[in-house]
């Protein structure tokens, strides 16, 4: 299997993609080419707090740590030199086109500048409880099944070892899927070993 995945990923939308919005100029409309890094190498951590180590009422602490690693930062600065290309060859095709918020250059130092102003997350966190070994950091195993607790799966993106280099929900519903199997499979084996008739 390969693993020459996409790193990046852009894509339209129809509106401003962006936490800072702009003031927009009457009658004109708005668009936005996103840049989004596919298969990110930085990684977070979620713990349980102190005080929620017992109390399920306590929220965990997060710590996403965007853009930690320089990897990441050069995939963006890639994209945004990549949608800008779009954007001109847009132009140059007849489309009147204005930036909303153009770059002071296209130097490394502010490429890093605007994703600094610009960027934001995205809605798809996953890997926080994958798929491996307990010895190895896991949370579940090739079941599904959490590791040390009875009883109790979890099928969600969270479960996946690495994260896809596309849109999740196709990947996550087949998740769903076979975990839906894997409690059937059970069923039948409960009311085989105990005597059942189906």
């Amino acid at each position: 299997m390969s693993l020459a995945l996409p790193d990046v990923e852009l894509f339209w939308t129809a509106g401003y993609g962006n936490s800072i919005p702009p003031d927009f100029v009457q009658g004109k409309g708005a668009a936005c080419i996103m840049v989004q890094c596919c298969v990110p190498k930085s990684t977070g951590t979620v713990r349980l707090s102190p005080a929620g180590a017992h109390d399920i009422t306590v929220d965990p602490l997060v710590d996403p740590n965007y853009l930690s690693v320089p990897e990441d930062w050069q995939v963006y600065r890639r994209g945004i030199l990549f949608a800008l290309e779009v954007g001109r060859e847009m132009a140059d095709g007849g489309y009147a086109l204005e930036e909303i918020h153009p770059l002071k250059s296209t130097s490394p130092e502010d490429l890093d500048e605007f994703i600094r102003q610009y960027g934001f997350t995205g809605q798809h966190p996953l890997s926080s409880c994958r798929m491996r070994p307990l010895a190895e950091g896991g949370v579940v195993d090739q079941e599904l099944k959490v590791h040390g607790i009875r009883g109790l799966r979890i099928a969600d993106g969270s479960v996946f070892p690495t994260i896809v280099a596309s849109r999740p929900q196709s990947t996550v519903a087949m998740v769903a899927e076979k975990c839906a199997d894997f409690i059937r499979e059970g069923w039948k084996l409960d009311r085989i070993c105990n005597g059942h008739a189906d």
